[in-house]
């Protein structure tokens, strides 16, 4: 049965002393009843009042219980129960915030299990990971981190993370002290160039690999921001091996090469004696083989070049329309024998780049090449100058066999050739595209590519204009 609320039982007791009052009053006559009529009066507010003070100081009590408990629930105490031995006006409060707290226990507990998973697992990857709040507090740092850093956890959390960790550009010496400010206030993830260093507690240069992304809420708000370092000391050292060795070989084969290729010239000239047709005939297709061998190895040394950093760029004004006329000009021997047409078009009062002339002929020659290899014969190749606000364009289209969707992002990339109906019948090094995009970039332009399989393909790099 449930309680009988004080309010109900205040209620009762007034009735009761109502019904007595008039009683009283029937009983003694008008006479007597004017003293006992104060009396009970008195006795009547005099209970009344009692009630009140009771009622409040049990209302009070209660209240300053339920306050209790709403500060031990904000601090995140939720281990001791609600008391159910209160007044039955907030009986049904007790029981609401009592199952409050265990759904609330419920909840934190799986919150808890989930966070220890997921910091166990952070701590254990084999990558370096920390992670900051918005003011830049280190809030995780785990194991790999501990162990390329050299300090231990319990001495960098909640320290700000640019104090601790120091992070440069090996080459310029250039400080990312505050890089992930950028990814807290801006949201977007940022990565380091591919020269940093990290300086490590006994001030040793540790070559990383370092991306960064914020962290957000459910409602996409950023709350702090999360840095992955990989060591690539043995990659970097691997990479110096594999360039040393290709410019090396590259260096050895050019002079063999070169005289192989004289010595053929001669002998074509009938300088050591006639030769019949076969003999002419597997002399030709000796030229050809050397001559790409003579290819392979320039295309190697300018990878080399590049990736070594020893790439010797000669910037000065350069007119595009000139250079791609003469790149035309050259190729008209090989457009007629595919039986192509190779147009051409210039924007009227087009502005200079800030370019290496020798090397913005190589990316053209490149690109038109490209687009001459793979159109059938028959096909066309439209060459475009153009400009914008900024820069000039150099736009290759062709009616090719194009390049398929998922084989674009690996165009250019060292040794990628793709296989189309084409590609058996050349050959190449899978070195030419990215020469070019090093070639592009190199001289603070963008290279820029549109495909559809089976329909062409469209190239471009733009470079910044004369200022």
């Amino acid at each position: 049965m449930d309680k009988i609320s004080l309010s109900v039982k205040f209620v009762v007791l007034a009735t009761l002393i109502a019904l007595a009052t008039i009683g009283a009053l029937i009983f003694l006559g008008s006479s007597q009843s004017s003293i006992l009529v104060k009396l009970i009066v008195i006795f009547s507010s005099l209970s009344f009042v009692l009630l009140i003070l009771y009622i409040t100081s049990k209302t009070r009590d209660n209240l300053n219980y339920f306050k209790n408990k709403a500060v031990e629930f904000t601090s995140g105490n939720l281990e001791q129960p609600i008391d159910k031995k209160l007044t039955s006006e907030f009986e049904e409060t007790a029981k609401t915030l009592e199952k409050m707290r265990t759904v609330l226990r419920e909840e934190i507990a799986t919150l808890q299990d989930q966070r220890g998973q997921a910091e166990a697992v952070i701590f254990n990857v084999g990558e370096g990971v920390f992670a900051v709040n918005l003011k830049g507090e280190i809030i995780i740092f785990n194991q790999i981190a501990e162990k390329t850093v050299g300090i231990t956890k319990d001495l960098v959390l909640g320290q700000p993370y640019h104090q601790i960790l120091q992070f440069y550009n090996s080459k310029t010496k250039t400080s990312y002290g505050r890089f992930i400010n950028e990814v807290l206030l801006e949201g977007k993830a940022t990565t380091l160039p591919s020269d940093t260093v990290i300086i490590t507690s006994h001030r040793a240069e540790i070559p990383v690999a370092v991306n960064s992304s914020p962290i957000k809420n459910q409602k996409g708000i950023i709350t702090g921001a999360i840095v992955v370092f990989r060591d690539i000391t043995h990659e970097k050292e691997i990479e110096e091996i594999r360039t040393d060795l290709i410019s090396i070989a590259s260096h050895q084969l050019r002079t063999p090469l070169s005289e192989i290729k004289g010595l053929v010239s001669l002998l074509e000239d009938n300088i050591a004696g006639s030769l019949n047709i076969k003999q002419l005939e597997y002399l030709k297709l000796l030229g050809i083989a050397n001559e790409r061998m003579i290819n392979l190895v320039n295309d190697l040394l300018n990878v080399s070049r590049i990736e070594q950093g020893r790439l010797q760029l000669n910037f000065q004004k350069v007119d595009l329309g000139i250079l791609v006329s003469e790149v035309k000009q050259s190729l008209t021997v090989r457009v007629a024998e595919k039986k192509q047409t190779l147009n051409l078009s210039v924007d009227q009062a087009l502005p200079s780049v800030l370019a290496d002339p020798d090397k913005t002929r190589e990316i053209i020659s490149n690109l038109v090449e490209n687009a001459l290899k793979y159109t059938w014969e028959g096909g066309t190749i439209q060459v475009r100058v153009t400009a914008d606000a900024t820069s000039c364009w150099v736009l290759v289209a062709d009616n090719g066999v194009g390049i398929p969707k998922d084989k674009q992002k690996d165009l250019f990339q060292k040794f990628s050739r793709i296989e189309n109906p084409l590609s058996k019948t050349i050959t190449g090094s899978g070195l030419g595209l990215y020469t070019v995009k090093q070639l592009v970039e190199k001289q603070n332009g963008r290279i820029w590519l549109s495909s559809v399989e089976g329909k062409g393909s469209t190239f471009g790099f733009s470079l910044p204009k004369v200022k």
